[in-house]
């Protein structure tokens, strides 16, 4: 592997020139700086998620907990937030605590599964998630400056990050999460039984 280092734009873009020794260095190189672009990115994006969460007093994932439950008609189970929020259960039940004793949600018992809890967002979680998006749409750089990209060179991006996904998460991850709508609430008491 031979690589290269040239300027562009004032920053240092390292180029991998391939060849057939070294293809174990070549993929622990791609390896690496995937993971690193990607928290990198992430961190990114966090920072600008967490401004938001501090004026609104709701963190990042609490605020993905109302998403979630906005584009599923408004009711999952807690298994299903685990699933689609990519969190333990431990994670999810703490993170269920603050919404819940705010009153931005309800968890009750499934009526058709009794065993089974499901978590519906109420209209304050409701109230709440519709400023956070206008908030959001009034961001010039959430959820991070792209403004160095053209609009071909995100919508190529979101495509390959779409493969990888596909490949870790499957179609109802993208049916249920990336392809969903955001429905404000049609809150109703049929899918979980309050009197517990």
């Amino acid at each position: 592997m031979n690589k290269e280092s040239k300027i562009t734009n004032n920053t240092v873009v390292s180029t991998i020139v391939l060849t057939s020794e070294g293809d174990e260095r070549v993929d622990f190189w791609l390896k690496k700086n995937l993971l690193l672009m990607i928290r990198a990115l992430y961190f990114c994006m966090e920072e600008q998620w967490a401004e938001l969460g501090r004026r609104y007093n709701i963190t990042p994932a609490q605020q993905h907990i109302l998403f979630l439950l906005s584009i599923n008609q408004n009711v999952l189970s807690p298994s299903e937030i685990g699933e689609l929020g990519c969190w333990h259960s431990s994670t999810v039940t703490r993170l269920l605590k603050p919404l819940k004793e705010r009153g931005m949600i309800r968890i009750g018992i499934d009526k058709k599964k009794p065993r089974y809890k499901k978590v519906e967002i109420t209209l304050e979680g409701s109230v709440l998630l519709k400023q956070l998006v206008d908030a959001v749409a009034d961001m010039e750089n959430f959820p991070c400056d792209i403004s160095c990209l053209s609009k071909e060179e995100v919508v190529n991006f979101l495509a390959y990050a779409q493969k990888i996904l596909d490949v870790h998460k499957g179609e109802p991850f993208k049916q249920k999460v990336i392809n969903g709508r955001i429905g404000l609430c049609e809150c109703t008491e049929e899918a979980v039984d309050y009197q517990i």
